[in-house]
């Protein structure tokens, strides 16, 4: 899967629903205006006068109290004019249009908040980060897991209580707001490696642009529907009347809710067709992610001999259908409106020799008992002293990992090209890498991280000068006596290396503060950054970073422009980020105009001649700049920008922490999730 052909795609299907949708809303209001002319005829108004035509409100106002209009001066017989009416066919679009559209952005606006405005609307609870029940714990670990390999910040995670189908769904307008919400009878049916592999399909939507669509998909599909809900309000508008002759406010309505239905069908055909093709590629990059094809055929075929099945009950899912990881619903129109592929297909397509014979003698029944007790046994079997967390993938765990100073990671040569594959999805490396900082994280650290109680500190922590004066500013800056002083002396020995992942898990925890909150705590981190009186690369990673994350959780709704920037302003961008880079390592074998040519090479006609800056324009207030500039280029545009910043990062052979942490920065900055 690579992520920003995947991020083109999602666009591409965007500009298509967009399409679909506007034939869709014209086919609904050429429906409703046959619909009005044939109340008209039936009526006994067969023909209408040139001057009534100019005042069709007035015309379908005397037609409601039944009145008849006028004769007219002159009868017009052709059947054109007889049958076409302008006036009416322009206000019939404008009212159909109008309605449908302000419906989808109410909506739309309903799911402001993103992800977890879905999931409670399913009926999901959060699960704290801090769950002590054993299959809840066991979630949050997979979840998190997840997260430290693929970059993105740890999602919300929520439980459908009252489901005892085995599904799951992710949804959010970004990354920031993202949930990953999974049914009871998931928790209670799954072992771990199954859950895994849904939880990775779920996070191959988050990587791949899906949940914006999705929510697209899901206003438009409520537009179409309110039609049916006007037509309802019109027949009980006709009151008593209904047996007047030439009333038409019954036809209308009747024709108004069949209009409805007819576009909400075709609606539910679109959302089938958009949905079907994504699930066979996300099973593909659960498998990839997990290198575990029959954790995901065991899990498809759970389903599939299960009483419960996939089924939700709550009655808004079929609104939100093509989010689940299996089909939520069953009806007369299964084959037609399925917005999942058949399991079998699916099972085939992951495990082509999949024993269905075998499989379904081997898959007994699961409970809650004994699943926490399951639960409880990996937990104990994957603890390390006092560490209660399992971590790994495709059965291996944290324990067994390599440890991460022998692994080496970061601290040797890391290829442009391997770095950019990584980008937006999970491979074996990425995995290995995250198991092994999910050992080395200290458990007492990554339990803070988790509390947003405690978050704060964290993020405080991770700023704290080594030098005596210096930290003796920011004590008086943090008032310490107000935070846990023992938590804040952990970071004295902490791995350069563990402070990015630590962050990620601390800004899962930031959508718990309330905006006062959430600017209280920039204002601090930015004065802890200004203590020495300059900030280091760190410093501004750390800073950016959370001020991106909180920026994208206060308005969700905000989708990144997407714009080609010309050859002045996008050479003026790459010219600042690329000096940036380059200075900001320390070549051992190359001079820093070495490093700028190889990282601009990468750069056909892109930018514009990039030009190597002097050491006093590359500051921070022009990288933020740049970022924000080239945030705004196309997906695969975005992707050979970074390939010149990874070139630049690993001209000499090494990558630092320091650049490691730019790197990533720069890769948030442009919403694309980095590899660690």
């Amino acid at each position: 899967m690579n992520f920003f052909a995947a991020q083109s795609q999602a666009r591409t299907r965007t500009r298509w629903l967009v399409l679909l949708f506007a034939l869709a809303v014209l086919g609904v209001a050429v429906g409703v205006y046959a619909l009005i002319m044939v109340g008209f005829h039936a009526t006994g108004i067969r023909e209408l006068a040139p001057e009534q035509r100019l005042h069709p409100a007035h015309s379908l106002r005397d037609a409601a109290r039944g009145r008849r209009p006028e004769p007219p001066r002159q009868m017009q017989t052709s059947a054109l004019q007889k049958w076409w009416n302008p006036e009416v066919a322009l206000w019939t679009l404008l009212g159909v249009s109008l309605l449908i559209g302000l419906t989808s952005l109410y909506k739309w606006f309903q799911f402001a908040s993103g992800g977890p405005a879905v999931a409670e609307m399913m009926g999901g609870r959060r699960i704290p980060a801090n769950t002590t029940r054993p299959a809840e714990r066991r979630l949050v670990n997979v979840v998190e897991e997840m997260s430290l390999a693929s970059g993105v910040p740890v999602p919300r995670v929520y439980v459908l209580d009252d489901e005892g189908g085995i599904n799951a769904f992710a949804a959010g307008l970004n990354t920031a707001d993202a949930v990953v919400a999974v049914s009871r009878g998931a928790l209670e049916q799954l072992n771990r490696e199954e859950l895994q592999a849904v939880v990775g399909h779920e996070f191959s939507h988050i990587l791949n642009g899906d949940m914006r669509l999705n929510i697209r998909l899901a206003a438009i599909l409520f537009g179409i529907l309110a039609l049916t809900i006007v037509g309802r309000v019109l027949l009980r508008c006709s009151g008593g009347s209904n047996s007047k002759k030439g009333n038409i406010l019954p036809l209308i309505g009747i024709g108004v809710i069949v209009a409805g239905y007819l576009g909400y069908f075709f609606g539910r055909l679109i959302q089938s067709a958009v949905s079907r093709q994504r699930e066979f590629l996300a099973d593909a990059s659960s498998v990839q992610f997990t290198r575990n094809p029959l954790a995901m055929a065991n899990a498809l075929n759970r389903i599939r001999v299960s009483s419960s099945g996939s089924t939700i009950e709550n009655p808004s899912a079929g609104e939100i259908s093509h989010f689940f990881f299996a089909q939520s619903f069953s009806g007369f129109f299964d084959s037609l409106f399925a917005t999942h592929p058949p399991l079998e297909r699916r099972i085939k397509a992951v495990v082509p020799a999949y024993d269905f014979k075998h499989a379904a003698k081997n898959t007994p029944a699961r409970t809650a008992a004994n699943v926490n007790a399951a639960a409880n046994a990996a937990t104990a079997d994957d603890d390390d002293d006092d560490d209660d967390d399992s971590f790994g993938f495709g059965g291996s765990t944290a324990r067994h990992a390599t440890p991460l100073g022998a692994a080496g990671f970061t601290r040797g040569a890391v290829a442009p090209a391997a770095f950019m594959s990584a980008i937006g999805t999970l491979g074996d490396g990425q995995i290995s890498r995250a198991a092994a900082i999910a050992h080395e994280l200290p458990s007492d650290l990554r339990a803070a991280a988790r509390d947003p109680a405690r978050a704060a500190t964290i993020i405080f922590g991770l700023l704290l000068d080594d030098a005596p004066a210096v930290r003796a500013r920011q004590n008086t800056i943090l008032q310490t006596g107000a935070l846990d002083a023992a938590l804040l002396a952990r970071f004295a020995d902490l791995d350069p290396l563990l402070r990015l992942p630590l962050l990620q898990i601390a800004l899962g925890s930031l959508s718990a503060f309330t905006p006062a909150d959430q600017d209280r705590l920039l204002e601090i981190a930015q004065k802890l950054a200004d203590a020495d009186g300059r900030v280091s690369i760190f410093e501004y990673a750390l800073l950016r970073l959370l001020r991106h994350h909180i920026a994208a959780l206060r308005n969700p709704r905000r989708a990144a422009a997407s714009r080609k920037l010309s050859a002045a302003e996008c050479g003026d961008a790459a010219s600042v980020l690329l000096s940036f880079v380059a200075r900001a390592g320390k070549p051992r074998t190359l001079t820093v105009a070495n490093v700028f040519v190889a990282a601009s090479g990468r750069l056909p006609a892109l930018a514009g001649r990039p030009r190597l800056l002097p050491v006093e324009e590359c500051n921070f207030r022009r990288l933020d700049a740049a970022l924000a500039a080239l945030a705004q280029l196309p997906p695969t545009e975005k992707g050979q920008i970074l390939a010149a910043v990874a070139a630049a990062a690993e001209a000499d052979g090494v990558i630092e922490p320091a650049e490691l942490e730019l790197v990533r920065t720069i890769a948030c900055s442009l919403d694309c999730p980095a590899p660690l």
